[in-house]
C-alpha cells in the first residue's frame, strides 16, 4: 500500500509539473501571438496616420505658383494676396516665425482656443509626435519652409502640422480590449485543454510505470523459485559431507534443471531488454517459407510422437518475404513449444499456412483446454499465464509469447490467438508478402 501511494504521489508531481509545462507554453504562444497582432494592428494605424501627414507635408513645401494681382494704380503689381494654411477636416496647420510668434491665429478659428499654448520648439523639426493637448490626441511633425515657397504664409517659417488621432487611439483601445478578452476566454479554454492533454500524456508513462513494477515484481518472483530450491539442495547436501556423487544425484539433478531454468529466464529477460531498448539487431533477407519452416518443425515431429500427439502439417504457399530466419525460428519454436506443452495425451497439433490478401499467415492450433476470451486480451503480456497459481510445472516463465510478439511486431506484422474448435486455441501469425515491382 505504502508504494502505490508513493507512486499516486510521484506520478501527481508529475502530472502536475506536465500541466505547468502545457500552460507556460500556451502562454508564451498566446502572449506572443498577441502583441505581434498587436504592434502589426497599431504599428499600420500609425503608418496611416502618417502617410497622411506626409501628404500634408507635401503639399505645403510643393505650393502652387501664386498669381500677381495687377489692380494697382497704372497697373502695376500689387502683392495683396497671402492665402491662409488650409488642412483637411481633422488637421490643423500652426505657423510660426522664427521668434515662436503664432502668426495665423485668424485661420484656425474656434480651434485656436484648442491649441493656443501649444509654442514653438525647433528640437523637433522634422520629428514625428504624438501629442496629447486639452485630453485631445495629436500626431504632429514640425518642418521649416524655405524662403523660395511659392506662399508668403509659409516662406522661412515653421509650419507645425497637427492631425487630430482620437478616433484611430480609440480604435487601438477597443481592438486592446477585445484581444484581452480574447486572451482571457482562451486562456480558460487552455486551462481545460492542457489538463486533459496532460491526462492523456501520463496515460502511457503512468502504463509504463505499472509495466515496469509489475515486471520487476514478476522477475523477483520467477528467480525467487529455482534460486530458492537451489539453495535448499545445497544446503541439504551439506548436512551430508561424506556422500558420495552418485548418492547425491537426485538434489544435483534437481539443482541444474533449475539452474538450466535460470539460464532460460536470463536469455529471455535480456531479449525482451534489447527489445525495449531497440538495441536488437535483425538481419533481413528476402526468403520462402519452406527455408525458414522446416528447421523448427523437423525436431518437433519427433517429440510430439513421442508424447503419443498427432502433428500435421500442411505448408504448400511458397511467397517471397522479408525477414530475419533466426527470429522466425524462434518466433516458431515458442509457439510449437507451447502447442506441444498444453495438447493433452491423443491430441493435435497442426501447423498450416494461407495467403489473406497482402499478409502471409502461418497458423499453429492445438486441441488443448482453449483460452478464454479475458486471457485472449493479456496473454501476449509479460509473465502471463493462464494458469492463476502460476505453476511452473511446464517449466515456462510466461515470457515466451510477449517474446514472439516482438518479434512479430519488429517484422511489420501481427499475431493474435483465436479458438480452435471444438476446442483448443490457434495462434495466427501474419507478415507482410514482398511483391516485386
Amino acid at each position: 500500500m505504502k508504494l502505490k501511494s508513493k507512486q499516486s504521489t510521484i506520478t501527481r508531481r508529475q502530472q502536475f509539473r506536465l500541466f505547468l509545462s502545457i500552460m507556460a507554453a500556451f502562454a508564451v504562444l498566446f502572449l506572443t501571438l498577441g502583441l505581434i497582432v498587436f504592434n502589426s494592428f497599431e504599428s499600420s494605424t500609425y503608418k496611416s496616420i502618417d502617410k497622411d501627414i506626409h501628404t500634408q507635408v507635401t503639399s505645403i513645401q510643393n505650393q502652387p505658383t501664386i498669381k500677381p494681382d495687377f489692380h494697382g494704380p497704372n497697373n502695376h503689381f500689387v502683392d495683396n494676396k497671402k492665402p491662409d494654411p488650409k488642412a483637411p477636416f481633422q488637421a490643423s496647420i500652426l505657423v510660426f516665425n522664427n521668434k515662436g510668434k503664432l502668426l495665423n491665429k485668424s485661420s484656425l478659428g474656434n480651434r485656436y482656443s484648442v491649441l493656443k499654448n501649444i509654442n514653438l520648439n525647433k528640437k523637433n523639426i522634422n520629428n514625428k509626435q504624438t501629442i496629447i493637448v486639452n485630453n485631445m490626441n495629436f500626431r504632429s511633425v514640425l518642418i521649416k519652409v524655405s524662403k523660395n515657397n511659392n506662399n508668403p504664409m509659409y516662406a522661412g517659417h515653421y509650419v507645425l502640422i497637427m492631425q487630430n488621432i482620437d478616433n484611430q487611439m480609440q480604435s487601438i483601445k477597443n481592438f486592446e480590449e477585445i484581444l484581452l478578452i480574447s486572451f482571457f476566454i482562451f486562456w480558460i479554454i487552455a486551462l481545460v485543454v492542457a489538463y486533459f492533454l496532460t491526462k492523456i500524456s501520463m496515460l502511457p508513462i503512468i502504463k509504463s510505470w505499472k509495466q515496469q513494477t509489475e515486471f520487476v515484481n514478476d522477475a523477483a518472483h520467477e528467480l525467487r523459485t529455482p534460486l530458492t530450491i537451489i539453495q535448499g539442495k545445497l544446503e541439504y547436501m551439506l548436512t551430508k559431507p561424506n556422500q558420495k556423487i552418485i548418492d547425491e544425484a537426485e538434489p544435483i539433478s534437481v539443482s541444474l534443471d533449475e539452474v538450466s531454468r535460470l539460464n532460460s529466464l536470463t536469455n529471455n529477460l535480456l531479449d525482451l531488454a534489447r527489445f525495449d531498448q531497440a538495441t536488437t539487431k535483425l538481419n533481413f533477407e528476402l526468403t520462402k517459407p519452406e527455408y525458414f519452416l522446416k528447421d523448427p518443425i523437423v525436431p518437433f515431429k519427433d517429440i510430439i510422437n513421442s508424447q503419443s500427439k498427432v502433428f500435421q502439417i500442411n505448408i504448400d504457399q511458397n511467397p517471397t518475404l522479408n525477414l530475419d530466419r533466426n527470429k522466425i525460428k524462434q518466433l516458431l519454436i515458442i509457439l510449437l513449444d507451447n502447442a506441444t506443452k498444453y495438447t493433452p495425451k491423443n491430441g493435435t497439433i497442426k501447423i498450416y499456412d494461407q495467403i489473406e490478401g497482402s499478409k502471409y499467415q502461418f497458423v499453429i492450433s492445438d486441441t488443448g483446454m482453449g483460452i478464454s476470451d479475458a486471457d485472449k486480451k493479456k496473454i501476449f503480456g509479460r509473465f502471463y499465464r493462464v494458469d492463476k497459481s502460476r505453476n511452473t510445472n511446464s517449466g515456462g516463465h510466461g515470457l515466451g509469447l510477449a517474446i514472439a510478439k516482438q518479434i512479430v511486431a519488429n517484422h511489420n506484422g501481427s499475431i493474435f490467438v483465436r479458438d480452435n474448435l471444438p476446442h483448443g486455441s490457434e495462434f495466427v501469425v501474419e507478415l507482410p508478402i514482398k511483391h516485386n515491382h
